[in-house]
């Protein structure tokens, strides 16, 4: 999104506030980058000037440190003029997008499919030639003629060549026995004689066998005429057959090239199929070679995600593991008095209760002495009443920080009630009579006069409805809650009353601090390691406070909103072992 305001319109804003002089070299360079967050710091920081008190300050710093850590990756600490980088953690782990596959050949294969499944079955436009064979029936014919033809047979009387010679052969042979009979009348003076006749005779047998002579030829000529005749027919036959076969081998032929042609129109049929199942096969393989590279390019980024992310937690380890012992050092140079190490980590000891204490009591230690400039720096004025009960008191205090005598409530009782928030007339009269005063008490553990009392917070006012839902408390229980600090009206304006029975087993009485809950668990017969584990008010306080600044210290730390509270279901924890 862009943004509403140019780093030109922050720096005009910025020298019409007045407030230029309060930018850090961070805070400008943040403005210049996001010139919206710069205009969002410089609003914080006319809130902060503009504020009242010092919740009000305190919110307008919670903001500007906000937009730092959101947009810069660092605070400014409580004025803003500091530069202190945000640790590391997983959440600021960022890599670049994941590589994502886009099918560069998905409309062509598309394409060639509908064209494969669509290419439909092969068909043949021409006509295939038909065979018509036009000599069937004179064929037929013939071949009849041929294989019913009679067998051969010769009757000369039925011979018109033998009638034709037997006529001439009769007509020479009279002939011949008319001169044979003449030339032998002519010779005998015309008498016939038998001589004659014979001569006659002999003539006309020579005639009548000449023409039997002829039956055999005869014969022979009309068996070679019915042979003659059978090839005739032998020989059109062939002829006839001859040209149907012609005619079948041009239909042969026709037939061939109507193949060849079909033949030659299928296979371009088919090269066809096959180039646009070849071009397929060649999209998929592109395709999946693009699909392969896409996942070796996933892989490589997953690799590299994991890698960098290993870094990265290596690198939060490690920052993790300095702070660790930077706070440690921190910690352990405070309790010796020193808080420089603190104020590095951006923690602000100006308010630090262990601190006070420790200036109160080197100051009461040297009024003890005559110079009383130490509780004057407290604010403590150091009349001659007071300076009666701090003299007093330092004499009369036993080995284990008790009053020098009377009353019911030891000193020390009194400042863990106080370190609790805890402070009743008893308590505040305990710790004024041993020469605390408001403005100590204030300082060191936060008491407000118009505050007095613990004050139910509604946690505790549903945890008490749980265990008793009909608002009649037992009497133990609830003098507990009374010698904790919460007032018999406070109880009853919470809608409960006392019933003066007896507590249940999971409810603690008289438990008010550290040592009445180690006297609490011996008594029940807690075991050792159990009662080891409760931490003392002091190394709560450490816990929380890390807990708050960076975020470790346990759940036993951050679930509880006091000491009294963690004090209190820690007893519970360990009635129930």
């Amino acid at each position: 999104m862009a943004n509403r305001y140019t780093y030109d319109d922050f720096q005009k804003a910025m020298q019409s506030s007045g407030l230029g002089g309060q930018f850090s070299d961070a805070d400008l360079k943040l403005a210049q980058q996001n010139p919206d967050a710069g205009m969002s710091i410089l609003k914080y920081k006319q809130d902060y000037k503009n504020a009242a008190t010092d919740e009000a300050r305190a919110l307008a710093n919670l903001g500007a440190e906000g937009i730092r850590s959101s947009y810069g990756g660092y605070t400014g600490g409580q004025r803003g003029e500091n530069f202190y980088l945000d640790p590391l953690s997983p959440k600021d782990f960022q890599s670049s997008a994941a590589p994502t596959y886009k099918n560069n050949y998905a409309d062509t294969i598309s394409g060639l499919l509908d064209k494969q499944l669509g290419y439909g079955s092969y068909s043949y436009g021409e006509a295939q030639p038909e065979y018509n064979n036009r000599y069937d029936a004179t064929i037929q014919d013939l071949l009849d003629q041929i294989v019913n033809r009679k067998d051969f047979s010769y009757d000369p009387e039925n011979d018109q060549l033998y009638s034709q010679y037997r006529k001439q052969y009769t007509r020479e042979g009279q002939r011949a026995t008319q001169d044979a009979l003449g030339a032998a009348a002519a010779a005998s003076g015309g008498i016939p004689s038998s001589y004659a006749v014979n001569a006659a005779a002999q003539a006309g047998d020579y005639y009548a066998s000449q023409m039997t002579d002829k039956i055999p030829e005869l014969y022979q000529l009309a068996y070679n005429k019915y042979m003659n005749d059978y090839n005739m027919k032998l020989s059109d036959l062939g002829a006839v057959q001859g040209a149907e076969q012609s005619d079948y081998d041009k239909f042969l032929n026709e037939m061939q090239q109507y193949n060849t042609n079909r033949a030659f129109d299928y296979q371009a049929w088919m090269d066809e199929y096959n180039r646009i199942n070849n071009d397929l096969q060649t999209a998929s393989g592109l395709e999946q070679l693009d699909y392969t590279k896409y996942l070796n390019d996933l892989n490589q980024y997953n690799t590299d995600r994991s890698f960098n992310y290993g870094q990265l937690l290596d690198e939060v380890n490690n920052q993790t593991a300095r702070r660790s012992e930077a706070m440690n050092k921190a910690l352990t140079a405070a309790e010796l008095g020193d808080n420089s190490f603190l104020n590095d980590l951006g923690i602000n000891t100006d308010n630090n209760p262990t601190d006070y204490e420790r200036r109160y009591q080197l100051a009461q230690l040297a009024a003890q002495y005559g110079d009383y400039s130490g509780l004057r720096e407290l604010g403590i004025n150091p009349d001659a009443a007071a300076l009666n009960r701090f003299n007093t008191t330092a004499a009369g205090k036993s080995s284990s920080g008790g009053s020098r005598s009377g009353g019911n409530m030891k000193l020390s009782q009194a400042k863990e009630y106080a370190k609790q928030g805890v402070f009743t007339d008893e308590v505040l009269s305990v710790l004024r009579s041993n020469g605390y005063s408001d403005e100590y008490l204030k300082a060191a553990y936060g008491y407000e006069p118009e505050a007095t009392g613990y004050q139910m917070s509604a946690d505790d006012i549903t945890k008490l409805k749980g265990m008793f839902p009909d608002g009649v408390i037992d009497e133990a229980t609830w003098n507990s809650y009374v010698n904790y600090g919460v007032s018999e009206a406070t109880l009853k304006a919470n809608g409960f009353t006392k019933d003066g029975g007896t507590s249940g087993g999971g409810n603690i009485s008289g438990v008010t601090d550290y040592d009445s809950a180690i006297a609490y668990m011996k008594a029940a017969g807690v075991d050792g390691s159990v009662r080891s584990g409760l931490m003392t008010k002091s190394e709560w306080s450490r816990r929380k406070a890390s807990l708050q600044q960076y975020g470790t210290g346990g759940t036993e730390v951050k679930n509880y909103n006091s000491y009294a509270d963690y004090i209190k279901d820690y007893c519970e924890y360990a009635a129930s072992k």
